[in-house]
């Protein structure tokens, strides 16, 4: 009971060998201070990591979207010079399309 009492009364950082306790008490804080900052470093990258992620997928839907287009284009000039190659003219004007009654 003594001892709980001496403890709750800090009397281990006023005794004589207190600096050795001052001292161990300041590693445990810096200890605890760097375990909190190297936390909030790893959220922060978490976060960052996320965010790059949604970019990514955002970027790859473009460039898919991007490459179909340019496919399309491909296949069409292709059809286009393969056309003209055997003598067909490309109207200037879209067709017009007769309404079935």
């Amino acid at each position: 009971m003594k001892g709980l009492v001496s403890i709750l009364r800090l009397d281990w950082l006023r005794g004589p060998q207190a600096k050795r306790n001052w001292t161990f008490v300041f590693v445990i804080l810096l200890y605890m201070m760097l375990s909190i900052a190297l936390a909030h470093l790893g959220e922060q990258k978490a976060r960052t990591m996320a965010d790059l992620k949604a970019e990514n997928r955002r970027l790859r839907a473009q460039y898919v979207e991007t490459k179909r287009l340019l496919m399309q284009d491909g296949l069409r000039s292709n059809v286009y010079n393969r056309l003209k190659n055997r003598g067909f003219v490309l109207p200037k004007r879209r067709p017009k399309f007769l309404a079935d009654e």
